[in-house]
C-alpha cells in the first residue's frame, strides 16, 4: 500500500514593506556597499520584517491557517513605522547578519506579533524560543575576504527615512534557490 505525502512549503507571516521604502534600502545600500564585507545581500523585493516563523507547513492546512491569521488581523488598527539605523547579530568584528532596525509604534507590532502567536499555537506552530526583535534584514554570511574598512557607527543613516502606515500583514512562502526569495501567499488587512 503506498502512502501519499501532503507537499510542504517553507512559511512565515511579516509585514511587508512599501515600494517607496524598499527603494530606499536599497539606495543606502548600494550608497555603502563598498563598506559591508557580506556575501549575500537581500533581494530588494525580499525586505520585509518579519513576524512569526512557521517552519514547514503542508499546502492543505495553509487555509485553515489562513482563516485563523485572519482573526489576528482583525483586532490590529493601523499603526505608523520607518525604518531605525543599523545593527548586527553576532559579533561586531565578524556579524551573522547586518540589519536595519524599525522605529514608530513598536508597541502595536508586539501588539500584531502576539495576536499571531495567540491564534498559531493551537495550530501546532511553536514560537522561536528568543525574544521579539523587529528588524530588516539587508545582508548575511560576513566576509573577511573583502578588504574593507568595516566600522557600524560609520553606516548610521544620515537621514530618516519617511514613516508608513502598515495597514497589513502577509503570509510568506520561502522559495529557496530564487530571486526574489519570498512569495506572498496570502496578505491581511487590518
Amino acid at each position: 500500500m503506498t502512502q501519499t505525502t501532503q507537499e510542504k512549503v517553507r512559511i512565515f507571516t511579516a509585514v511587508s514593506l512599501p515600494d517607496p521604502v524598499k527603494n530606499e534600502i536599497q539606495r543606502w545600500t548600494v550608497d555603502n556597499k563598498d563598506k559591508l564585507p557580506f556575501r549575500n545581500f537581500t533581494h530588494k523585493e525580499d525586505y520585509h520584517i518579519t513576524l512569526q516563523f512557521l517552519g514547514d507547513t503542508e499546502r492543505g492546512s495553509i487555509n485553515r491557517l489562513c482563516e485563523t491569521l485572519r482573526e489576528a488581523a482583525v483586532q490590529i488598527e493601523p499603526f505608523p513605522l520607518s525604518v531605525g539605523n543599523v545593527g548586527v547579530f553576532g559579533t561586531s568584528l565578524r556579524p551573522r547578519v547586518l540589519w536595519r532596525g524599525v522605529e514608530g509604534e513598536i508597541d502595536k507590532l508586539a501588539e500584531l506579533f502576539q495576536n499571531i502567536l495567540d491564534v498559531t499555537v493551537p495550530l501546532g506552530y511553536i514560537p522561536e524560543d528568543r525574544p521579539y526583535r523587529p528588524h530588516i534584514t539587508i545582508a548575511r554570511k560576513f566576509d573577511d575576504s573583502k578588504n574593507c574598512n568595516w566600522k557600524l557607527e560609520e553606516l548610521q543613516a544620515q537621514e530618516k527615512m519617511e514613516p508608513w502606515l502598515v495597514k497589513d500583514f502577509v503570509l510568506f512562502q520561502t522559495m529557496l534557490g530564487q530571486k526574489p526569495m519570498y512569495k506572498i501567499i496570502e496578505k491581511f488587512d487590518f
